[in-house]
């Protein structure tokens, strides 16, 4: 076979914002930095001149939070703790700290005497960080199982307050010096949620422990005011204003402080509107930088031949046409509450993309024969939040309905499957107790009788514990909503990732760890079995099957490989080639045309016979 490589290019190069901060300078001269994937961008609200400045040795990660003490600008990406100077236009201090935890800098508090404290994210640390002599202390995981210290906040007596999600909220009082440590959330209201804490314009700290999640924080009917390692129920009109505005990646620290503030800003689409609060004028500075772009999710052919697809943080949609080699990209707006997130799964259904997407298990459906227009093509048909992370989406060959499922939200674990009627509009959710219980469904298939195959994942990202030990396959009869069949696969495997259905009812599978197998699910029994792991990784949707040739196609990062179906003989993968740019999102067939996605590029390889 003959192989050909195409690189069509970034289709969205742009990135999402994930923090920001207004830094003051002695002078009272000011800086609104914006941090993203691997940068900043400083924006002088005066001048409108906009400055670009990397992460230092090469951090292309992601950051969670920041905070402004003195001019100057903290924040941290991965492992990475770094101290910006807005005015001097570079980072005058880094380090990478190594204490097991992935991301540093999940949330930032100040002490009276300067001292910046901040936490990590899997294991709750608390740390400190001391500007004049660049010292660092670690005091170690402030809760045994909860992985979101979303908020921090420090009193004048010295207390730390923490506000952590997401299966079992709290909120922990710890003095650092005396080292007590406390929780403050009594043990029958630790249910999913999540505690918060913020410092008030007047000193005090104030929070509570009723949010559903880390993003809403801003409203509860019982608010606490926090001093000495205690709390004390305050009116909610006593509350002193925060100083930080806003929510989630779009929250600002200290905004407002100054005579300009933010109104409003989005890195992805490329600008900031600032008002001049003693004129009431307002401006807006456009904000260019160089990015490589934003990663690529799941692709798929429309019914038009086309490839469609969006990115992941920020959302946007875009089209590949296919004859031209061109990519038109539709921008975040004309996808209604799409915001960071990705469409992660696809179905089609005639002249009907549904889409299911990432944050909040929204449903979307796409008509490709009407032009794409934000509250009119798409429309959101479901929100589902125990769907709340999509990952498959199957037709169904009654040729009107669609079964998709996912993760569940933060602090749940187990996710639920929806089954959407097209004519109806109508979604039905059967929760994981009907499936598999504490497990979510990752990959769908469906037989000849027209029953479904079900692949499930023991994982649960949104911070809860797991309950089991392996990954399922199962059959379920869809409209009785009914489990007719059950079993592991592979013994020890935390995902079944990917499947496919052949004309025989056999199931071939991919698990997290890239295995291959191929089982009767009726019998319950595995007939074939490799490890393709020497092959890469697996990548999202990695499996299409070409009926021209009955050839099963498997992408894995490092490869592409092949299985012949056209006998009932089983014959293991081949690989067809080594990929010249490694794949992380797949994977549509066009015309003998594998397209995939490869970190923020979109790129194919040509299949043609000798």
């Amino acid at each position: 076979m003959i192989l050909t490589f195409k690189d069509f290019g970034i289709p969205v190069p742009v990135e999402e914002a994930r923090t920001s901060a207004f830094c003051y300078s002695s002078e009272k001269d000011c800086r609104f930095v914006i941090a993203a994937k691997g940068f900043v961008v400083i924006i002088n609200p005066e001048t409108g001149r906009v400055k670009q400045v990397l992460f230092p040795e090469g951090n292309t990660e992601y950051p969670y939070s920041s905070y402004c003490m003195n001019g100057l600008f903290y924040t941290g990406a991965a492992n990475m703790f770094m101290v910006l100077d807005p005015f001097q236009e570079k980072f005058i201090y880094h380090k990478s700290i190594n204490n097991g935890e992935e991301i540093i800098g999940f949330s930032f508090g100040e002490s009276m005497t300067g001292t910046i404290f901040f936490t990590s994210y899997p294991h709750c640390h608390l740390l400190s960080f001391y500007p004049e002599t660049k010292e660092f202390i670690d005091y170690g995981s402030l809760d045994p199982t909860e992985k979101y210290p979303g908020s921090v906040a420090l009193d004048q007596q010295g207390w730390v307050y923490i506000g952590i999600g997401t299966e079992k909220k709290n909120l922990i009082a710890f003095h650092p010096e005396k080292n007590i440590l406390k929780s403050l959330v009594p043990s029958f209201e630790r249910q999913k949620g999540a505690g918060y804490v913020y410092l008030g314009e007047d000193g005090g700290v104030y929070g509570h422990w009723e949010a559903s999640d880390l993003k809403d924080v801003n409203n509860s009917l019982l608010w606490w005011k926090f001093s000495g390692g205690e709390c004390q129920p305050v009116d909610i009109s006593e509350l002193s204003p925060s100083c930080y505005s806003g929510t989630g990646f779009q929250k600002i620290h200290r905004n407002q402080e100054t005579i300009y503030c933010v109104a409003s800003y989005s890195l992805s689409e490329g600008y900031v509107n600032f008002k001049n609060l003693q004129t009431g004028r307002s401006n807006q500075v456009e904000v260019s930088y160089q990015s490589e772009g934003a990663s690529l999710s799941t692709l798929v052919k429309g019914s038009d031949g086309q490839v469609y697809g969006t990115s992941m943080h920020p959302l946007q949609f875009y089209r590949l046409d296919c004859t031209k080699g061109e990519i038109t990209n539709y921008g975040g707006q004309v996808i209604d509450k799409g915001g960071g997130g990705n469409i992660a799964a696809y179905a089609i259904q005639g002249n009907v993309l549904v889409g299911a997407a990432y944050p909040g298990g929204k449903l979307y459906c796409f008509d490709l024969t009407k032009p794409f227009e934000r509250g009119l093509n798409p429309h959101i048909v479901s929100e589902e939040k125990e769907i709340h992370r999509p990952r498959c989406a199957l037709a169904l060959s009654d040729q009107k309905h669609v079964v998709w499922g996912g993760f569940p939200g933060y602090g749940m674990v187990g996710g639920g499957l929806g089954i959407f009627d097209l004519e109806t509009c109508e979604n039905t959710l059967l929760s994981h107790h009907q499936i598999v219980p504490y497990q979510s469904t990752l990959c769908l298939g469906e037989l000849r009788s027209g029953d479904l195959v079900g692949g499930t994942s023991i994982e649960a990202p949104g911070g809860a514990q797991t309950k089991a030990q392996s990954g399922v396959l199962y059959i379920m009869d869809w409209k009785g909503k009914k489990m007719t069949h059950a079993f592991v696969p592979i013994i020890g495997a935390r995902e079944i990732a990917q499947i496919f259905i052949d004309s025989h009812d056999l199931v071939h599978g991919l698990t997290d760890q890239s295995i291959y197998f191929v089982c009767d699910p009726f019998k319950q029994e595995v007939l074939y079995r490799e490890e393709l792991s020497c092959y890469g990784n697996i990548v999202r949707n990695g499996f299409v099957f070409d009926e021209t040739t009955q050839t099963l196609y498997c992408l894995l990062s490092k490869a592409l490989l092949a299985i012949n179906l056209k006998s009932e003989a089983i014959s293991g993968p081949r690989v067809i080639r080594s990929l010249p740019m490694e794949a992380s999102s797949g994977i549509v067939l066009h015309q003998s045309e594998i397209f995939y996605g490869s970190g923020s590029r979109l790129c194919s390889v040509a299949v043609t016979s000798n």
